[in-house]
């Protein structure tokens, strides 16, 4: 397995890993819907992991910011797929598709805010990225 396909393994199951913790998290906001974000975490964390791939380089402060974008936009890429099979595969009669698909993202967001919520994830978030940055093939590269 060459280095960044194991690096692109390691980021989808980092995604399933945090889907999972955030299916627990709001399960009870979004009992059935909860599975559109589910099946997506695989991607998501494939996403964030592409994005943050050169995350080693920054500087701390910078790497505190880059932990903290990643982190919302992760939430808000797992509520848009709440969203969207909430709106797809949940039959409830006169609903506003967009306002569904909205109202996921944006309570995946809000929820993120939550002091508590955003105290914990953030800290675990940049464990996650330290981890996956001793992996990633663009440092292997300047190490080589």
């Amino acid at each position: 397995m060459t280095p960044a396909q194991r690096y692109a393994v390691l980021s989808c199951v980092s995604g399933v890993v945090w889907g999972c913790l955030v299916g627990l998290l709001a399960f009870d906001a979004f009992p059935r819907a909860i599975w559109g974000g589910l099946i997506a975490s695989p991607a998501i964390g494939l996403l964030i992991g592409i994005a943050t791939m050169r995350w080693f380089r920054f500087s701390t402060p910078l790497r505190i910011a880059a932990t903290l974008g990643s982190l919302y936009l992760a939430a808000a890429l797992f509520g848009l797929a709440v969203g969207i099979y909430d709106w797809l595969a949940v039959d409830i009669p006169y609903r506003i598709p967009y306002a569904v698909v909205l109202q996921a993202v944006l309570a995946f967001v809000g929820g993120l805010t939550f002091p508590v919520y955003l105290l914990v994830l953030w800290p675990l978030a940049y464990l996650n990225h330290w981890l996956l940055g001793r992996t990633s093939p663009a440092r292997q590269r300047t190490t080589a």
